[in-house]
């Protein structure tokens, strides 16, 4: 991503937070889907730090995530619970849960696949060093 768009996206973000606490304190509870302001926010602030501080990018990363999927699997908990009681229920929220499934299962391809391949190395390296 560009460091323009990024900066675009963080101002974009930092916005949706404060809206989202000035809502907050007006209506006195917070939604799951208030915090992908600050998903928007903290993935830009990780892709802006990722040249100068790659270990600060890589923290934002893992803040992302992991809030990403707390946020999303609270919403499309509530959003499921909904449709199967019968009661109404937010097509947003639905899409969310579904999603943060898809973005979980992904990850763990992805984590599966990084340590088969360190293990097939590993074992590479201990056959030509037995040889």
């Amino acid at each position: 991503m560009s460091r323009r768009i990024s900066q675009g996206a963080l101002v974009v973000g930092s916005i949706g937070v404060l809206i989202n606490i000035v809502d907050a304190i007006g209506m006195g509870r917070l939604e799951p889907h208030d915090a992908f302001a600050a998903l928007i926010a903290l993935g830009a602030g990780g892709e802006l730090l990722k040249e100068r501080r790659p270990r600060a990018a890589k923290a934002l990363c893992a803040a992302t995530s992991v809030l990403l999927v707390a946020a999303g699997s609270v919403a499309g908990a509530r959003a499921w619970v909904s449709l199967f009681r019968g009661t109404t229920y937010d097509w947003l929220d639905l899409g969310l849960g579904v999603l943060v499934v898809f973005y979980v299962a992904v990850g763990a391809g992805q984590l599966l696949a990084r340590l088969s391949r360190r293990a097939s190395r590993s074992g590479m390296n201990a056959s030509t060093l037995s040889e």
